[in-house]
């Protein structure tokens, strides 16, 4: 968890990181890489339906405590860390959602 927190807070660059999407997946590939690929299977699939990144990276966090209770390492200090990961995924796309919610989100586009 505290990786998480180093990359998306980083002190080296003033507290301003990215949204740790990747870094939690590297957390979660090694926590359970079943789980971890599954969460990136369905978080591909949903950004290519509807070409918003923030929607995939957002559900696919959201995936993972439910698979950790139901298919993965059931320990409760990992259910509590899974759980963690998801609520700081979601704070960090705040900005996103408001957009999603307003219509205004990037979307993924392959032409110029």
């Amino acid at each position: 968890f505290f990786a998480i927190l180093g990359h998306t807070f980083p002190i080296f660059f003033e507290f301003r990181g990215g949204k740790g999407v990747a870094t939690s997946l590297g957390v979660l590939i090694t926590l359970d890489w079943k789980i971890g690929l599954v969460c990136l299977i369905f978080g591909v699939i949903l950004i290519a339906l509807t070409k918003m990144v923030s929607v995939g990276s957002i559900l696919a966090a959201i995936l993972f405590p439910i698979l950790m209770v139901f298919m993965g390492n059931a320990r409760f200090e990992a259910i509590i860390i899974s759980i963690l990961i998801t609520l700081l995924v979601i704070f960090n796309h705040r900005s996103n959602i408001k957009r999603i919610q307003n219509g205004t989100e990037n979307k993924l586009s392959f032409k110029k």
